[in-house]
């Protein structure tokens, strides 16, 4: 849901981007400054370097979490999800405020291989136990954008956006939910991590997903215009994904098809 307009966005050097995937749990439950700390030094910032945008405790996937976002002084956005109960890092979503319409970064122009071992190497995967899922490259500006996600044998996804004419990274993702969820399947969440973002009845298809993120917003069908509605499998279990716009509001949503759970509500102003 952020901005996506690439001309701007500033390269994050490879030793950099190696520092910051990397997803250590401690060994005890964190408390908010902790969760702040832990974000930073992942992303190799300093306090007073950055400003705090999101700093909250909230329910994830039945986990307890805390989200935290902060803006560099060069415009560079983090936002991470960090599990209070042992520190571990389950997602960060890098990106750039618009602030030119030049890219930035020098290097050589590389081809899409050449990207996907780069994207391998940093993310510290190897390419046997990977599943790309996505290359593409985008050729509606003045440079060619190679866009690729992978998967580990082990659930974690990857996102990655280079420019292919200086071979510097202009975008990256990291989601770890997967991993967590598959090596915990069997378990049930402690009593201090049972809440939800809101439960209900099973969902009944397209019509029903629409029908029960509309109630949530407390909007009807003629006070929004949708952009992505689809169905999905997640870990084996079936979910509804959807997007909408209310004047400058966007709404995106993820639920559970079998019992009506929202796993994901997010309300953020349309840039």
């Amino acid at each position: 849901m952020k901005n996506k307009a690439l001309l701007s966005r500033t390269a994050l050097t490879a030793g950099a981007l190696a520092a910051a995937i990397s997803f250590s749990a401690s060994a005890a439950p964190v408390t908010e400054e902790t969760a702040k700390n832990i974000a930073l030094e992942n992303a190799g910032q300093k306090a007073e370097d950055v400003t705090f945008l999101k700093l909250k405790s909230d329910i994830e996937n039945n986990r307890r979490v805390f989200e935290v976002k902060f803006l560099t002084t060069d415009q560079v956005e983090y936002d991470y999800e960090i599990l209070e109960s042992d520190g571990t890092i389950l997602s960060i979503d890098y990106d750039i405020s618009v602030i030119s319409s030049q890219s930035q970064g020098a290097g050589a122009a590389i081809s899409m291989e050449q990207a996907k071992t780069m994207a391998l190497e940093q993310a510290k995967e190897k390419t046997e136990n990977v599943t790309f899922v996505k290359e593409e490259t985008d050729y509606d500006y003045s440079f060619p954008i190679y866009e690729m996600e992978f998967h580990t044998s082990d659930s974690k996804k990857y996102k990655y956006e280079f420019n292919g004419n200086t071979g510097a990274v202009i975008s990256w993702e990291y989601d770890g939910w997967g991993c967590l969820l598959a090596g915990e399947n069997t378990q049930s969440p402690d009593n201090t991590n049972s809440g939800t973002l809101g439960k209900g009845d099973a969902i009944s298809g397209m019509e029903g997903a629409k029908s029960a993120a509309l109630k949530k917003a407390g909007l009807k069908d003629s006070d929004v215009i949708w952009k992505k509605l689809e169905r999905d499998r997640e870990n084996g279990r079936l979910v509804y994904k959807g997007e909408f716009v209310r004047g400058s509001l966007e709404y995106e949503f993820e639920i559970d098809g079998a019992t009506g759970e929202f796993l994901e509500w997010d309300v953020e102003i349309d840039d």
